[in-house]
């Protein structure tokens, strides 16, 4: 962490801020803003030219002005992972949002990791059960992949991801694994009915 605060801000356009490169950042690389109230916003370095440096922000870019200072954190997003997580509802920065305890963590796991050889992966061979015919017998599922629903208005895709999380089970077997359900992009009501369900 450099932990210098640079007022190098050449504009901003939606999401973006655009600065002039000060020193050298990396991709991926951890930004704070602080505002004029004080106030701090987090975002992360899309790009960088010799002269430029791209942040995308995450809380938004209300009130960020060539006034707002940039300090480069040196670092990557982690999350804190441990077996405190399972059962837990997390934002999108990976705080939580059931009104439980901060998560303790066993680990600060990077959030980007490298890129899986597929060589290198064991085969997959558990085979989840859905409890869905479409799914299960057209496009099956085995443990450790990951299933994005993508869907249409007014589509019951809400449903089909509920019925998912709660009847997943791997078939001819009692063991337990852990689903990870994670939505973006949903309104309120739609994350009080996933709640209020799972």
């Amino acid at each position: 962490m450099s932990g210098k605060e640079y007022r190098t801000i050449t504009d901003v356009k939606g999401p973006l801020v655009f600065l002039n490169k000060t020193e050298p950042v990396a991709f991926g690389e951890i930004v704070a803003l602080r505002l004029a109230d004080g106030s701090m916003k987090n975002g992360q370095v899309l790009d960088t030219s010799d002269e430029l440096v791209i942040v995308q922000v995450f809380e938004g870019t209300a009130n960020i002005n060539r006034e707002s200072g940039v300090t480069f954190m040196g670092d990557v997003f982690k999350l804190p992972v441990s077996t405190e997580l399972v059962g837990r509802i997390l934002d999108g920065a990976g705080r939580p949002r059931d009104g439980g305890p901060a998560i303790v963590a066993e680990e600060n796991a990077d959030i980007i990791g490298a890129a899986i050889n597929p060589y290198s992966r064991q085969s997959p061979h558990d085979f989840v059960q859905t409890g869905i015919s479409a799914i299960d017998c057209c496009t099956t599922l085995v443990r450790g992949q990951k299933l994005p629903i993508f869907s249409a208005s007014g589509l019951p895709h809400n449903d089909i991801a509920l019925q998912i999380a709660r009847q997943a089970k791997l078939k001819d077997s009692d063991e337990e694994f852990i689903v990870v359900f994670c939505a973006m992009g949903i309104t309120a009501e739609e994350y009080n009915f996933f709640r209020s369900d799972l």
